[in-house]
């Protein structure tokens, strides 16, 4: 038996927030008026056109986000790369001892 498979053919459109696509994020218009979104070719959800408008926006920066930028793209402003730890959510390593006593409680 062979170790690969042949599927499809698929149909999704991209999804594009501000003039730039949207990466991991694939969307379906479905009847009655909703979307199918689909996440990272594995989380599904159906979404009303109109709850889609203020969503997709926010899963967009949310995207970014998780890939180490400030935001989503806007337009006339890229984003930039954030630091992942900024100093106020830095690790403050808290001394057990301070006393050097060699004791504990």
């Amino acid at each position: 038996m062979s170790e690969y498979q042949i599927t499809g053919p698929f149909q999704s459109h991209r999804v594009i927030v501000d003039g730039r696509r949207v990466p991991f994020l694939e969307a379906m218009p479905v009847n009655g008026g909703k979307v199918s979104l689909l996440l990272d070719g594995r989380y599904g959800l159906d979404i009303s056109a109109a709850d889609a408008d203020a969503f997709i926006p926010w899963i967009a920066d949310a995207i970014a986000i998780a890939l180490g930028y400030t935001c989503h793209p806007r337009a006339g402003k890229e984003p930039l790369r954030a630091s992942p730890f900024p100093p106020d959510h830095a690790i403050d390593w808290i001394e057990t001892d301070p006393a050097g006593s060699g004791t504990r409680g």
